[in-house]
């Protein structure tokens, strides 16, 4: 269950994850509080796909509610609205399992600028008590990574034992396609090496800024091109920042790409300046084009990334440390190449085949 299928992290997983559990085991169908998204046409044909109409908040929480009395699913997992999907499901006393797929750290989340739970205390404190709440009425938690679990034992649960930690998937043959496939043509007539590209929303989460400023310090010594890959409510900040910096000609925002890999594939570095990531799906993906990645510290990255074998992680999330990072990687091509060889190969074992196994196992023990 999702709000949509829009072209966030967590919808890419669910879709990816439904795809490829095994057809014979489950009877698998997803619900949507609206039929929009780009992720749409990714949905298998095999699973049912159902959506909901109401605009407000109680009309779809009746809806909901509707379809579960009809549908009546042994196990429930939410992506998203958590609070929404749990209620909903004990009111229509269909006597199903909720899980929650948990992306991202909450405590992280709730104090983000990016999210309408932080612009006060007390929705912060509203939001906190609701959490709880919900993660103490779920029959299973299922972590994108350990800092993920941590965070949840530690701000919301108080215990582990209906925690599940299940990395996220890449859909390796998807990513293989579209490495091969050229890119726009406007931009392969900007292409200049080396090439430094980044990829997800712009958002305040993301912290652009953090990279823009991180380049211009490396323009300084090393002639790059940096190509940005997303759209957001931040994209008039970073393009203001950009021309700021006086980096019009060599920073390319190129807005929401349906294949980033064709773009992530022919860069010498992919970099990722995040506030926080809960387990960064774009790196794994990056890691599997066969590109070294540069990333600053948070939980999810830090799982994905051994520093100075398969990338680099910047523990200081500040321009001069990223700059110098991305120059180590830009200046060393036996240092790139070598990083390269290990992140395709670490990156295997996030196949969305073994990660669906992963699933499996977790929601065939919540069953039980």
């Amino acid at each position: 269950m999702l709000p949509s299928l829009a072209g966030g992290g967590a919808e890419r997983v669910a879709v990816q994850v439904l795809n490829a559990l095994d057809a014979g085991k489950w009877d698998r169908s997803m619900y949507v509080f609206e039929r929009r998204g780009p992720y749409l046409g990714e949905v298998s044909p095999s699973i049912r796909l159902d959506a909901g109409s109401a605009a407000s908040r109680v009309g779809r929480w009746l809806a909901l509610r509707r379809y579960l009395r009809t549908a009546r699913p042994d196990v429930i997992v939410a992506f998203l609205s958590y609070l929404t999907v749990l209620t909903a499901v004990r009111a229509a006393g269909v006597g199903g399992r909720v899980a929650f797929a948990m992306q991202t750290p909450v405590s992280a989340f709730v104090t983000d600028r990016d999210s309408l739970w932080s612009r006060a205390w007390y929705r912060r404190r509203l939001f906190t008590i609701a959490m709880r709440a919900a993660c103490s009425g779920a029959d299973l938690l299922i972590a994108a990574s350990r800092g993920v679990a941590e965070d949840l034992v530690r701000s919301f649960v108080g215990r582990s034992s209906s925690i599940r930690v299940v990395n996220n998937p890449v859909d390796f043959s998807r990513v293989s396609s579209g490495a091969r496939q050229p890119i726009d043509e406007a931009d392969a007539t900007r292409w200049r090496p080396p090439v430094v590209v980044a990829a997800g929303r712009l958002a305040a989460v993301k912290n652009y800024p953090l990279l823009i400023d991180a380049f211009a310090i490396l323009r300084q010594r090393v002639p790059a091109s940096l190509f940005i890959l997303g759209e957001g409510d931040q994209e008039s900040t970073v393009r203001a920042r950009i021309i700021e910096r006086g980096l019009a000609g060599s920073v390319h925002l190129c807005g929401f790409r349906p294949n980033p890999w064709s773009y992530i594939a022919r860069a010498d570095v992919f970099a990722l300046t995040s506030r926080y990531e809960g387990f960064g799906n774009v790196l794994v993906e990056a890691m599997a084009c066969g590109v070294p990645v540069v990333a600053t510290s948070s939980p999810g990255s830090r799982e994905i990334v051994e520093s100075g074998a398969n990338g680099l992680i910047v523990e200081r999330h500040e321009p001069e440390a990223f700059a110098e990072a991305l120059r180590l990687v830009l200046d060393d091509e036996l240092l790139r190449r070598r990083m390269a060889e290990r992140a395709r190969a670490d990156a295997e074992r996030y196949r969305a085949e073994l990660v669906a196994l992963a699933y499996d196992r977790a929601l065939t023990e919540a069953l039980a």
